[in-house]
């Protein structure tokens, strides 16, 4: 059976079992071998960051949920682990906002301390700045900046 990207299966209403193999699966990631990221990322409390991690780029199974691809990888970098968990929780947020609440999911199965609502709603704002920048270098003003900019007034108005 082919695999499906995890936004389908979300939005076929198997939020919680996408979700579940996101927290799994980034835990993992995460836990990417020291050889990889280089002596003492791990001890400077740095992980392997996919930069765009979410249901969005994931293909999984769809009778198992096992995660059979991780797509788009162009944003990785070593960096803070809240960024991948504040950023798979904002595209739960803003494109599947009525299963945001299966969320618990996510961080139950990545385990560990998860950080704090304010932590992770600012690692979104600055992610979502950032991107905004990285439109404005390709078309200063252009429809992207302003999409940028809606999508981070939004986020600063979201509550836990």
């Amino acid at each position: 059976m082919a695999s499906v990207p995890g936004q389908e299966l979300v939005e076929a209403g198997h939020a919680a079992r996408v979700l579940e193999a996101c927290g799994v699966l980034l835990r993992r990631i995460h836990e990417t071998a020291t050889s990889v990221l280089g002596a003492g990322a791990h001890d400077a409390g740095k992980v392997l960051v996919h930069g765009d991690f979410g249901p969005n780029n994931l293909l999984l199974d769809p009778v198992s949920f096992k995660v059979t691809a991780v797509v788009d990888w162009e944003f990785a970098h070593v960096g803070d682990a809240v960024e991948d968990l504040a950023w798979c929780e904002w595209i739960v947020r803003m494109h599947h906002a009525e299963h945001h609440q299966e969320l618990d999911h996510f961080f139950n199965a990545y385990g560990g301390a998860v950080p704090a609502w304010p932590v992770r709603r600012a690692a979104m704002l600055s992610r979502c700045a950032e991107l905004e920048q990285f439109c404005h270098r390709g078309d200063p003003n252009g429809p992207g900046v302003r999409q940028w900019q809606a999508r981070t007034a939004e986020t600063a108005g979201w509550q836990e």
